[in-house]
């Protein structure tokens, strides 16, 4: 069994290839294994653009300009 290289790393949910962002929110919220930022915002019943602005409120995490 090989070890996956943490850019070849894909969401646990959807399949999705994760950024740098998805890791770094998903380990910010608790999650055991990384997810993409989509699934977060559907399991929490919410746009990808208002999960956004609230953890660049609650947490001052903001995602980079590209994405």
């Amino acid at each position: 069994m090989s070890i996956k290289k943490r850019e070849d790393a894909d969401c646990n949910a959807c399949g999705r290839r994760l950024t740098s962002w998805d890791r770094r929110l998903s380990k910010s919220l608790g999650y055991r294994y990384p997810v993409c930022e989509a699934c977060i915002a559907r399991e929490y019943d919410m746009d990808v653009q208002v999960l956004r602005e609230r953890m660049e409120d609650f947490y001052g995490m903001r995602p980079c300009q590209g994405l």
